[in-house]
């Protein structure tokens, strides 16, 4: 079974010269507007390394469903190239903005996470053997090009991008626009979060819910995962530029590392999903069930890296708000 979601968040095919953090301001309508219009030089509705004629205003994703229980979906070509290729020189330390740390098994307190980040400081959640790989943070507001890719997780999932911000920041709690005030009075996801597993290395098998407390009067938690792939298999990352499989990697490319799930059900099987790493590719899996309860058959494990480095980005989507 396959759906199709339209998005005017289009594909970055080629790097911008210059990418600066965003502020407050650059999200106000007009600011808003103008950067998006400068950016489209850069955009294309395809992933060829051509320009589209400048009529293109929106590209259509290709969701397919890989298991209904739990809700598993894949979308081959979420990213570009270029993007994949710009959040792994943000993972690798290239760009030396990201303090990549030992991965933590905890859905730590979000803000207090943030509040940290900016003062460049980091909170430690619980670290354990069942997780190995290194990670950091980034927020949509890092660059143009991730604030884009925050767009379109938004449009894949069908909600307001604009509840994916820091109402604090960006938005006064009162504040309306286009005639329609925003309904929570908080964000609705956590930053991004780069990861990178070496050989080796691998998560066991976890949830990404956790229950809120009983007195928390939101019963806020993480409904949807986001899940970007930047390397897949045979991928070799050479100096920190990816090279993908076939284009003499030598036998050096990525091995192992992929997703499974070991309780999902499908039509032709009781005994799991494994999704393999492939570069672009995106996976969305719900951790609620519809009726609000926690959907134990969402557990899911990081297969255990072979040969060479894996790549990816998380994005936990909650309801109603962040904890």
């Amino acid at each position: 079974q396959t759906h199709d979601v339209n998005t005017s968040n289009l594909y970055y095919n080629t790097l911008p010269e210059r990418l600066e953090r965003l502020t407050t301001e650059d999200y106000l309508a007009e600011a808003e507007e103008k950067r998006r219009l400068e950016m489209r030089e850069f955009q294309s509705s395809n992933l060829k390394e051509t320009k589209d004629d400048g009529n293109a205003a929106m590209m259509t994703l290709n969701l397919k469903v890989i298991s209904s229980a739990p809700r598993v979906l894949e979308v081959r070509k979420f990213l570009s190239p270029v993007e994949v290729q710009h959040l792994i020189d943000l993972a690798s330390g290239i760009k030396g903005e990201v303090a990549m740390e030992r991965s933590t098994v905890s859905a730590s307190n979000v803000k207090g996470v943030v509040d940290n980040l900016e003062s460049g400081k980091r909170v430690r959640g619980s670290q354990a053997d069942a997780r190995s790989s290194t990670g950091g943070w980034i927020h949509r507001e890092q660059d143009a090009i991730v604030d884009t890719i925050f767009r379109r997780i938004a449009d894949l999932l069908n909600i307001d991008e604009r509840l994916m911000r820091d109402k604090v920041r960006d938005y006064p709690v009162d504040e309306e626009r286009d005639g329609e005030s925003l309904p929570t009075h908080d964000r609705i996801v956590e930053a991004m979060q780069l990861l990178r597993y070496g050989p080796g290395e691998e998560y066991a098998a976890h949830h990404d819910f956790t229950y809120p407390s009983i007195g928390n009067r939101y019963q806020p938690k993480r409904f949807a995962t986001v899940l970007l792939y930047l390397t897949g298999n045979g991928d070799v990352i050479d100096n920190g530029v990816r090279r993908s499989a076939g284009k003499k990697t030598d036998g050096n490319g990525l091995k192992g590392g992929e997703t499974l799930f070991p309780r999902a059900i499908t039509t032709d099987s009781h005994d799991g999903v494994k999704v393999e790493p492939q570069s672009g590719k995106a996976i969305v899996f719900y951790n609620t069930l519809p009726d609000g309860n926690m959907d134990d058959l969402s557990q899911h494990s990081g297969g255990k890296v072979e040969k060479g480095f894996k790549y990816l980005a998380n994005i936990w989507v909650w309801d109603p708000i962040v904890n």
